[in-house]
């Protein structure tokens, strides 16, 4: 049987990939803001509305990207057992 060489990782949605790396800094960034604010101020909630929704985002990404990895795979080990057949 043939082996599949996948190569170094790619993604199979560079935005996504983008975007989860955006949305990243903006969590990491709502993180070392909110060390400095009040907390329980209103600054405080609205960093953390933020900081979740960005989560949350990049989440949904990822999982999206993750799909669409597995099917780009499940579709390379198609056309390989199609091409040694």
């Amino acid at each position: 049987m043939e082996k599949i060489n996948f190569g170094k990782y790619q993604p199979s949605c560079f935005l996504a990939h983008e975007h989860i790396n955006k949305l990243a800094v903006i969590v990491g960034r709502c993180d070392l803001l909110k060390d400095r604010v009040e907390e329980n101020s209103e600054l405080s909630r609205g960093l953390s509305e933020i900081r979740e929704l960005a989560q949350v985002m990049a989440d949904e990404l990822k999982q999206h990207q993750c799909d669409l990895d597995a099917i780009t795979k499940a579709e390379a080990v198609k056309k390989a057992a199609a091409r040694s057949s």
